[in-house]
C-alpha cells in the first residue's frame, strides 16, 4: 500500500510533521510505502477556474502540481498535513485542496473511487474550536471525491516541536498509520 502526506507547515520536524512520522512509523510496520511531499518547497499556484479540466481532464496549469498529481493517482491513501491557520488549512494545503477539481474529469474519478484520505492536524487551540472548519473542508472533499474518510489525528500544540512530548498523542498517530494500511482497498 502506498501513502502520500501533502505536507501544509513551512515548518520541518514541527508538530504537524512529527505527527505525520509517527503515522507513517505505523504505517509502516504494516509493509506501507510512505511519502511526503512537503508543499512548501513547491510552486502550487491556485485554481483560475479555467474549466480546461472539464474538456480535457487534466488542469492546464504547469506547475509542481502537475508531479503531485501522478503522485496522488498512485497512492492509496492521501494524508492531508496541516496545522491550523484561522481556522482552516495553510495556504499550501487550500492550493493543493483547490487544484484537486480536476481530478474530477477524465479518468480521473474511476483512480481516486475509494482511495482512502486522512486529516493530520495540529493547532495552538483546542481542535474542538480550532479545526471544525478543516474537517468539514475536508470531509466534503472526501465525499464529493467518492474517497473514503479513514481517520484523523487533531492536538493542541502551539510550539514548534511541542508534540514530541506527547507521547499518548503520537502513540494514537502510530496506531492510526497501522489501523489504516492494515486496511485493504
Amino acid at each position: 500500500m502506498k501513502m502520500i502526506a501533502l505536507m501544509g507547515s513551512a515548518r520541518k520536524r514541527g508538530n504537524t510533521d512529527l505527527l505525520v512520522d509517527a503515522f507513517f512509523e505505523g504505517a509502516k510496520s504494516k509493509g506501507a510505502e510512505v511519502e511526503k511531499v512537503r508543499l512548501n518547497d513547491l510552486e502550487i499556484h491556485g485554481c483560475r477556474a479555467c474549466l480546461a479540466c472539464h474538456k480535457t481532464g487534466t488542469c492546464h496549469r504547469k506547475d509542481d502540481m502537475i508531479d503531485v498529481y501522478e503522485r496522488l493517482l498512485k497512492s492509496e491513501v492521501w494524508v492531508i498535513a496541516s496545522p491550523v491557520y484561522w481556522w482552516g488549512p495553510t495556504a499550501q494545503v487550500k492550493a493543493a485542496i483547490d487544484r484537486f477539481y480536476s481530478l474530477c474529469y477524465g479518468d480521473h474519478p474511476k483512480v481516486i473511487k475509494g482511495k482512502k484520505m486522512v486529516l493530520i492536524t495540529a493547532s495552538a487551540d483546542p481542535p474542538k474550536i480550532a479545526a471544525p472548519y478543516l474537517y468539514g473542508m475536508l470531509k466534503e472533499s472526501c465525499k464529493f471525491l467518492k474517497m473514503e474518510w479513514a481517520g484523523d489525528i487533531a492536538v493542541q500544540a502551539g510550539p514548534k516541536g511541542e508534540v514530541a512530548e506527547k507521547k499518548s498523542e503520537l502513540a494514537k498517530a502510530r496506531a492510526l498509520g497501522a489501523k489504516v494500511a492494515s486496511k485493504k482497498k
